[in-house]
């Protein structure tokens, strides 16, 4: 299913696909400052689930405006949940952690909570220097719900993922980038600059080897290094018989730009 086939169905989030496969996904709740409810969830997962890969090359997401990304989840929405209802959220971010293109989340403003956690189950994240990060939840009695905790502390190891998760603080976008919680911070003029570079690359890139990839590079924390490397063996062997690696060697030889096909 294509994604012209699934906008008119969207009310909560903005989605588009342009002629190199990028598609765009913006929560657009402006109003609420992006916050993720019932409907983000909802329709991200849906759109990711049906949309048909072959025409994707990679994934952006990002909050509409400029004043956040999404400052958390709709406290409202879970509120009045029973526990086992309360764990509905997670499928959200594990579709997106688990979706075979490249992700990337694009950040301004406030990555909060549930936005947060968003960000962190994309693969990379650029952020602009004025965006904020942190989870809130310690002071409504909570913990991060959908990931936060787990994808945080590989990031940025156990310390500091204890110091952002116990104390509610947050932090600015330069301390992101120097713990490794984003790939990126920029100033706010070169953000846009930025991000499509990053999507130049991922969509310019050979399909099958960043879909490989992007496998190989998920399953490593929860597998040992003799599994992984038989992993990125296995990989790097298939990808080998692919017309993929055949252009990327026509391509150096010429010494020209490769053209790659998905093959």
């Amino acid at each position: 299913m294509s994604v012209a086939d699934i906008d008119g169905e969207c009310e909560a989030i903005a989605c588009s696909i342009d002629d190199r496969g990028r598609l765009a996904i913006t929560i657009d709740r402006p109003e609420s400052l992006n916050a993720i409810d019932d409907a983000v969830r909802e329709e991200i997962t849906s759109l990711l689930d049906r949309v048909d890969d072959d025409v994707v090359s990679c994934v952006t997401v990002t909050g509409a405006g400029e004043t956040a990304f999404s400052a958390g989840a709709d406290v409202d929405s879970i509120s009045d949940r029973t526990p086992a209802e309360a764990i509905d959220v997670t499928p959200l971010y594990d579709v997106v952690a688990e979706y075979p293109r490249p992700t990337l989340a694009a950040i301004r403003g406030y990555c909060l909570g549930g936005g947060h956690e968003l960000a962190l189950a994309c693969d990379m994240r650029v952020a602009s220097t004025d965006a904020e990060f942190g989870f809130p939840e310690i002071n409504l009695g909570l913990l991060p719900g959908g990931g936060g905790t787990q994808r945080l502390v590989r990031l940025v190891g156990e310390a500091r993922a204890k110091e952002l998760v116990f104390r509610g603080h947050r932090i600015d976008a330069e301390r992101a980038a120097d713990w490794g919680l984003i790939n990126r911070a920029v100033p706010p003029e070169a953000f846009e600059e930025t991000v499509e570079s990053y999507v130049d690359d991922l969509a310019d890139g050979p399909p099958v080897a960043l879909k490989v990839a992007k496998s190989v590079l998920n399953n490593a924390e929860d597998t040992s290094l003799a599994a992984g490397m038989a992993m990125e063996s296995q990989g790097f062997g298939f990808l080998t018989t692919t017309g993929d690696f055949e252009e990327g060697r026509r391509a150096f030889r010429e010494d020209r730009d490769p053209e790659f096909q998905g093959e």
